[in-house]
Formats: C-alpha cells, sequence, structure tokens
C-alpha cells in the first residue's frame, strides 16, 4: 500500500475529500495492512452506511473483500424489519455479501441480567466474529463505524460514572481484531458526505428518545458544551488521545513492576483494562507494592483485580482503594470483588486470586451441621466426617496428643454444637483465665495461609471454637481430674475413609 492516491486513479474515481481524509486515517493506523478480508458492520444509519460506502469505494486501493454484517435487535418491530430490508438492499447494490441476523435482544438481556444495551452490544460482537472466524486464515479484521462524537460521547459518560485515564482515554482506533475507520471524523462530516452522495440511510427512533444515557449525552450535554466552545468535541478527542499516551506509558512501568514480582502480563495475551477471561493467582510482596509511586501502585492493583475478576466492568476506585488497605493489614484480611475475584494479606505477600468451581463446590458442601449431645452419632459436611461417642471417664484415658482424635469434658459444654467452618467473630479461649484469641489469629500463629483457612473443619458453641482440628482445643474443655463424662471426637476426611 502506497502513501498517497494515484492522481489517475483519483481523478477516475473522483474521490471525495472525505474519503481521502477516511484514507488517510486508515493509512495512519495501519488499519489493513496484511488483510484481505473486511467485515463491516452495518445498521443502516448515518454512521455505518458512510462506512460501508466509502470502504467499498476504497477497497481497490485497501486491496480487501467487504462482508457485512446486519442484527435485527428485535425490539422496532417494523421499522427493524425496514432497515434489514434496507442494508440487503445497498449490499446488493454494492456487490457485497449480506449476513443478517435477527437476535431477541430484550429476551437475551433478561436471560443474562445484562442492560439491553449490553445485549445489544454481546450480540453484535459475537456476530461480527462468527463470519471473521471464516476468513482468518487469510487475515481479517471487524470494522466498525465509531466516530469523533462517540469519543466524546463516550469520555462524558465514562467521567459521570467514574474511571481512571483508561476511560478517559475514549476509543482505539485499533483494537485487537476491530478497526474504526471514521473514528477522524465528526458526525455533520459524515451526514455531510452522504448528502453529496446522495445516499440515503435510516433513522433509528430511539436514537431521539433520552431514555439512554448515551442518548442524554448527545443530546443535551454535548450540545451545551459546544454551545461554549465549537470545538469542544474536537478538544475532548484530543484529550482522550493525550490520555492514551499517558496510560501507554505508565503501562509500560506497571509492566515492568510486575515482571519484577514473577507476573509477565504480556504472556497472558491480555490488554491493559482487563480480561475476559479469569487466571488462578498472582502473588505480590507487599512492601515492594506499597513503595511504588501511588500511580503505578494503584494501576498495578487494577490490572491485577482485572486479570482475577474477569475484567474491570464492575470494578471501581473503591475496590482498588480497598486492596491498598491490605498493604497494613494482618495475614489472613481480605476482600471479596465482583466477578468471583478475591484479595489477601498472607504474611509479607498480597495474594490475587480467582474463586474456582472446586472453592464454590466446597463452599456448598460446608453448611453447618448440629451435633446432637444427646446421643452418639456421626456427622458428615462435605468431604469430613465427624465420629461422637459419649461415656463416662474410664479409670485410664490416653490423653496424649493425636491430631485427629480429642477427649473433652463433656459436662462443661453447655450450648449444642454445630460441626462448620469459620465465621467473622469467631474465637478460642487459650488458658485457664479464660484468655480469648481471635480464630484468624490462631490461624496466623500457625502459618495457615488465608486460602485454606475457610476449608479447616471447626466443632463450635456458637462464636467459641471448642476444636480447631488440627490445631487446638478450647482450655476452658479440656478434661481434668473432676472430670465424670468424657465428649469423645474422632476426624477423618475422605482420603483417610
Amino acid at each position: 500500500m502506497g502513501d498517497s492516491i494515484n492522481t489517475e486513479d483519483t481523478r477516475k474515481n473522483a474521490i471525495d475529500p472525505f474519503e481521502r481524509q477516511v484514507l488517510g486515517y486508515i493509512r495512519k493506523y495501519n488499519m489493513f495492512d496484511n488483510v484481505k478480508h473486511c467485515v463491516c458492520g452495518v445498521s443502516g444509519g448515518a454512521d455505518s452506511v458512510s462506512l460501508i460506502t466509502v470502504l467499498v469505494r476504497l477497497c481497490g486501493y485497501l486491496g480487501i473483500e467487504l462482508h457485512v454484517v446486519h442484527i435485527n435487535h428485535m425490539i422496532r418491530g417494523a421499522a427493524a424489519d425496514s432497515d434489514q430490508e434496507y442494508v440487503e438492499e445497498l449490499c446488493r447494490k454494492y456487490g457485497v455479501s449480506c449476513n443478517s441476523y435477527n437476535i431477541d435482544v430484550q429476551t437475551m438481556a433478561s436471560d443474562r441480567g445484562f442492560t439491553v444495551e449490553e445485549a445489544g452490544r454481546l450480540a453484535r460482537y459475537d456476530a461480527f466474529d462468527t463470519v471473521r472466524r471464516q476468513y482468518e486464515g487469510e487475515g481479517c479484521v471487524i470494522a466498525v463505524a465509531h466516530n469523533r462524537n462517540d469519543v466524546a460521547e463516550t469520555v462524558i459518560f465514562n467521567m459521570a460514572r467514574g474511571t481512571g485515564m483508561g476511560g478517559i482515554k475514549g476509543i482505539a482506533p485499533v483494537r485487537e481484531n476491530i478497526v474504526r475507520p471514521l473514528l477522524g471524523c465528526d458526525r455533520s462530516e459524515i451526514e455531510g458526505y452522504l448528502d453529496r452522495m446522495g445516499i440515503p440511510y435510516c433513522t433509528d427512533a430511539t436514537n431521539n428518545e433520552d431514555d439512554y444515557t448515551r442518548n442524554k449525552i448527545r443530546h443535551k450535554i454535548l450540545p451545551l458544551m459546544v454551545e461554549i466552545n465549537e470545538q469542544a468535541v474536537e478538544h475532548i478527542c484530543d484529550m482522550a488521545e493525550l490520555a492514551a499516551d499517558y496510560e501507554r506509558l505508565a503501562s509500560g512501568v506497571v509492566e515492568e513492576f510486575l515482571k519484577s514480582q514473577g507476573i509477565d502480563i504480556s504472556q497472558e495475551n491480555r490488554g491493559w483494562t482487563g480480561t475476559e477471561s479469569r487466571c488462578g493467582e498472582y502473588s505480590v510482596d507487599r512492601g515492594t507494592l506499597f513503595a511504588q509511586n501511588k500511580l503505578i501502585r494503584e494501576l498495578a492493583i487494577r490490572q491485577l483485580v482485572g486479570l482475577v475478576c474477569g475484567g474491570l466492568k464492575d470494578i471501581g476506585r473503591n475496590h482498588v482503594a480497598e486492596v491498598m488497605k491490605l498493604c497494613d493489614a494482618e495475614t489472613g484480611a481480605g476482600i471479596d470483588l465482583p466477578g468471583g475475584g478475591r484479595v489477601y494479606v498472607q504474611y509479607d505477600r498480597i495474594i490475587f486470586s480467582t474463586k474456582t468451581d472446586s472453592d464454590t463446590e466446597k463452599e456448598r458442601g460446608c453448611d453447618p451441621v448440629d451435633i446432637d449431645m444427646t446421643r452418639d452419632g456421626i456427622y458428615e459436611m462435605g468431604n469430613v466426617r465427624l465420629t461422637v461417642r459419649i461415656y463416662d471417664r474410664p479409670k485410664m484415658l490416653d490423653l496424649s496428643k493425636k491430631e485427629c482424635t480429642k477427649y473433652l469434658d463433656y459436662d462443661r459444654i453447655i450450648q449444642c454444637l454445630q460441626l462448620r467452618t469459620m465465621k467473622n467473630g469467631d474465637y478460642i479461649v487459650v488458658n485457664s483465665a479464660g484468655s480469648r484469641k481471635k480464630l484468624n489469629r490462631l490461624f496466623t500463629d500457625a502459618k495457615i495461609p488465608a486460602d485454606r483457612r475457610g476449608e479447616i473443619p471447626l466443632v463450635a458453641a456458637g462464636s467459641e471454637i471448642v476444636w480447631a482440628v488440627g490445631l487446638r482445643i478450647g482450655e476452658n474443655y479440656k478434661v481434668t481430674d473432676n472430670t465424670r463424662r468424657i465428649l469423645h471426637m474422632e476426624f477423618e476426611n475422605a482420603g483417610q475413609r
């Protein structure tokens, strides 16, 4: 591909100034280098109609074959069907293949717990990628029709709901397999181009309603900003480009810091703003993390949170701030995050982890089990089995320390007992004076990793721990010379049966 349009070809094909502008933007970001196929999303609106028109007229220069995808969201009834017919007719006129999909987006949103906007976007990109994969071996990208106004609207939207540099940078010209050839143009230029070419386009009536947040920004907020300064859109887009430059610089520093901690995010094939698939576990030295510049510290945390939470969709600065507090917390302290992520302190390190299916199964099998104190019995909790026997104290009783067998003074137990796992507020009595120790502190002293503490079976009387299996029994339940009846407890897990 050359750096300029051939003069003879320009005269022959009457290249419009708008098309020249788009071609320059395409070349600036190398959008179609080593690409033979382009999947173009076309809704029938002005933006997407101008995109497919420009690409049809420039495909000879670009050396690409076009494939249109249209999504009927099945929301607007006959109007949506009319848009679909228009796009299919336009493709026939242009000699371009058209793949139309009818997707019930409202039902999809309801079934998956999304907003209609989120479901629509997911449906579109799934369809785009379905077609793209057909040509993947020859080089194929997806072209969508975002423009400069979309960038400005996105920046304002993200600022209103709370964001960092990642949100201020707006929309990238190229991201993975997606290219945006119109991102250097504003909406007035797009509509002016279609008017000059005499090409009609569809108008979605919902775009004129203010039910959606973006429409409020488009119809109310942005016009007011343009009243203040007619170049407001351009200035917002310039700020977005600067934010992208700053973020690229910061991301390099963060990547180097994480590499020093043995975490190579480049090997994960993940973008700076997170991932849609989740990883297992990452560990950083909390002293080293705390010593970083505040910005780098926060961005490193955000990067790691994105990796274990499946992206940053529901992650805000408040979550990052809560993780920051763990730099000064005791071992065992931790927080759960949206998306199934967890961050906790393990001695001198902070662990970022993903809750696995086995973790979930473990939790499901750990509902508390009541122990009947009137008779012998066997009680099971997940893979744990506890055998309980009650009898008069024999003359000879082997009180030697055994990890999984304990003898307690039955008559000292005045509450009902449960077999369960740890809860907030648990404690154990540690001496004859009745001094208490928090269960978390007991685990810390025993050097039990935070991610294993929820696995340890407990025999509890309310919040008081009678027996932390494998560790110790409460001092006030020990057998003494005055003990009359014995509570004999024996623990085993699945691997011991």
